[in-house]
């Protein structure tokens, strides 16, 4: 998958100081840190969300993502703030055919404000350069402020599943429809 980013988003990044990269193996034990101190967050806020995030999702599998240029991070001052995945494997959508790109694993560092409207930001950017139709993503579904902020986005429930030990919400955006909230470029 290219990223080639519009001067748009490019300006959208430099306005904030943030830097845009694919992840680098040698970024892998920031990436599961991020994760980490996410979970301990989540802990101290009373969240109940990814309390077996990182014995579901191993070390090696960020490496493989890494490897196969699907895992990004942003920077800031050279340090990284955030990190997702940007992926064309459709993993629990099933669904090989569909002009879609699949957004996975967003993490930020705590007290970096805003930073997931910039990762919206971007991944609509790439999948809208690189011709895709839609950006997906899931979500577990008893999350309900996480469902929502992923509405607010204008990612739409498309349907409820389970696998597993995950009940998810998938959730998807027509990056042909007009009206994108919070994620213009």
């Amino acid at each position: 998958m290219n990223y080639i980013l519009s001067i748009k988003c490019k300006d959208l990044l430099k306005e904030k100081n943030l830097v845009l990269e694919r992840a680098k193996l040698s970024d892998v034990d920031q990436i599961i840190n991020l994760y980490a101190e996410r979970v301990e967050w989540f802990k101290k806020m009373n969240i109940d969300q990814w309390t077996k995030y990182l014995i579901h999702h191993s070390k090696d599998e960020f490496l493989r993502e890494i490897q196969n240029d699907y895992f990004f991070v942003l920077k800031r001052n050279g340090s990284i703030v955030a990190a997702f995945e940007l992926s064309t494997d459709s993993r629990l959508w099933n669904d090989d055919d569909t002009q879609a790109y699949y957004i996975y694993k967003i993490v930020t560092k705590i007290g970096s404000k805003n930073i997931g409207s910039i990762i919206m930001a971007v991944c609509k950017d790439i999948a809208k350069t690189n011709h895709q139709r839609y950006l997906r993503l899931d979500c577990i579904t008893k999350n309900k402020k996480l469902n929502s902020i992923y509405e607010h986005y204008g990612f739409k429930l498309i349907r409820i599943g389970s696998k597993d030990y995950y009940c998810y919400s998938l959730r998807e955006l027509d990056l042909n429809e007009k009206g994108f909230k919070n994620i213009n470029i």
